[in-house]
């Protein structure tokens, strides 16, 4: 009886930790899922609680240099990302995505449907597959990453894909502050 007890403990705790494996989301799913598609930087951030006071969230404040795939009429966004710090309180969660100021790259995302306590003329956003909705540059390699994948040339290896997943030219909609290798 202990051994089928050892068993059947052993197989449950097992089979949790499968089901908390980060699954990859390949571009392709992330570009063809997400309403916008886009360069920006995070200009500024700050948490909040949720309208039910259950959650923390944070906005991260953007400025968009270009659009690949979506409609956008204003050059800032507002991209909403769970967990945060308000107070002494502090949310984390594994598969979300923390985002730091002045980080830069490609983010996927969709709709914010969450119902937030902050208000905002910004249009906000929801990183599309969370933790897999940003691809961070490094700017001095010429390079990006994003959770599973590498990318040796920002401008040759990511620009074409996405122009080619989306079939169309990108728009800019602010002249970038930094220059790629």
């Amino acid at each position: 009886m202990n051994k089928i007890l050892f068993f059947f403990i052993a197989l449950v705790l097992i089979s949790t930790d499968l089901w908390a494996q980060l699954q990859a989301v390949s571009l392709e799913q992330r570009v063809e899922n997400s309403s916008l598609v886009f360069e920006g930087k995070v200009l500024r951030k700050s948490s909040f609680w949720d309208a039910d006071h259950r959650h923390i969230y944070t906005s991260n404040l953007v400025s968009v240099y270009k659009v690949f795939k979506g409609e956008l009429s204003n050059s800032i966004v507002e991209v909403i990302t769970i967990g945060g710090m308000v107070g002494n309180q502090m949310e984390k969660v594994s598969y979300g995505l923390d985002l730091q100021e002045g980080a830069l790259g490609i983010f996927t995302c969709i709709p914010n449907n969450t119902k937030l306590s902050s208000t905002s003329k910004n249009l906000r956003l929801r990183p599309y597959a969370e933790i897999q909705g940003f691809i961070s540059y490094d700017l001095a390699s010429g390079t990006a990453r994003d959770v599973f994948k590498v990318y040796k040339n920002i401008s040759g290896e990511i620009y074409p894909v996405l122009q080619k997943l989306t079939h169309s030219n990108y728009k800019v909609m602010n002249k970038a502050d930094f220059k790629i290798k």
